[in-house]
């Protein structure tokens, strides 16, 4: 008896058990993670050269960050001084994550949640800067004197038109807070899950991972309202500073690195690249979305370093008191 009589005298249901270990063994072959071993026993031509590629936009990244701190060094107060060497910050941490991630595949979800990090950080040190801007919640609320505040902003422009204008009081401020710091804390604690379901079991993790994503959104949603509303609010008595131009770098980080990263992750899956394991098709597709968010965090952070730019009135203003103190 040959092997194909073998396989017609087979029970059916076999015959399916093993045509479904297949498919499911080729599936696994092109989107499991080599380790590093691996990984760099079989390196190619394209991901010695996006390794490359990787580490000069790093660097070139790294170099911004130290020109745009040194310019704000010389021209901010020290109160805003920290939170807005913090918001520059993130760009480069972001494309340290990047390149990690091309160095390590296996690493990429670690990398991925780091991005992800910078944007949960970022929007209560943002909050913290908008309010610098004007010394204090407490100093804003005097300066204002009451005036009413619009809440239909995006994200919620269109589903809070129905809402009145606000007041601004200690205890409205008090709330605005809170919807900015949850993203960190709530956030937080679903990536952490997610990290540890990821690395323990994989499976379980494909099965329950869409269940945080509304949270998720929400979360973020909820975040980016408020400070839009801040944002709106600064700007009516510190306009100058460039707020909003701040605030869209700040939402670049969200739209580049996580919707712009799931977008691609499904879309370049029906373009055919790589081989079978270890070189698969998830890392030269990874590898390519991280090139790309490279690039990118390259050209936010020269954005970030026009934002962050002191405004010429106040550079001026500095200067006259200077030359007050050195008259007396």
């Amino acid at each position: 008896m040959n092997a194909s009589e073998d396989y017609f005298m087979m029970d059916p249901t076999e015959n399916v058990s093993q045509v479904l270990d297949e498919n499911r063994n080729n599936t696994d072959s092109l989107r499991t993670h080599p380790s590093v071993e691996e990984y760099y026993e079989n390196m190619t031509a394209f991901l010695s050269l996006a390794i490359f590629i990787a580490s000069l936009l790093t660097i070139l990244n790294i170099s911004i960050f130290a020109t745009t701190v040194s310019r704000l060094r010389r021209h901010l107060e020290k109160p805003l001084l920290s939170p807005s060497i913090m918001m520059v910050g993130l760009y480069p941490i972001i494309s340290v994550a990047a390149l990690v991630t091309i160095l390590v595949p296996y690493s990429w979800f670690v990398c991925h949640t780091v991005m992800h990090v910078m944007f949960m950080v970022g929007g209560p040190v943002f909050r913290t800067l908008l309010f610098r801007y004007v010394s204090s919640e407490q100093n804003y609320v005097k300066e204002t004197a009451g005036e009413a505040v619009q809440l239909n902003t995006p994200p919620c422009c269109c589903c809070c038109l129905c809402l009145p204008m606000v007041i601004p009081t200690k205890a409205k401020l008090c709330i605005s807070r809170y919807m900015v710091w949850q993203m960190p804390f709530w956030q937080g604690s679903i990536m952490l899950v997610m990290n540890i379901l990821y690395y323990r079991d994989i499976q379980l993790y494909r099965q329950v991972m869409f269940f945080f994503i509304p949270f998720i959104i929400c979360s973020i949603v909820l975040g980016v309202w408020s400070l839009q509303i801040t944002v709106r609010m600064i700007t009516k008595v510190r306009g100058d500073y460039q707020l909003r131009k701040k605030m869209f770098c700040l939402q670049l980080v969200v739209m580049l690195c996580k919707l712009q990263y799931l977008v691609l992750y499904d879309q370049l899956d029906s373009i055919q690249m790589g081989g079978e394991y270890p070189i698969n098709h998830t890392v030269y597709k990874q590898t390519i979305i991280n090139i790309l968010i490279l690039v990118e965090m390259v050209l936010v952070s020269m954005m970030a370093q026009s934002a962050y730019r002191t405004p010429v009135q106040v550079q001026i203003d500095e200067v006259n008191k200077e030359k007050e103190v050195t008259r007396i």
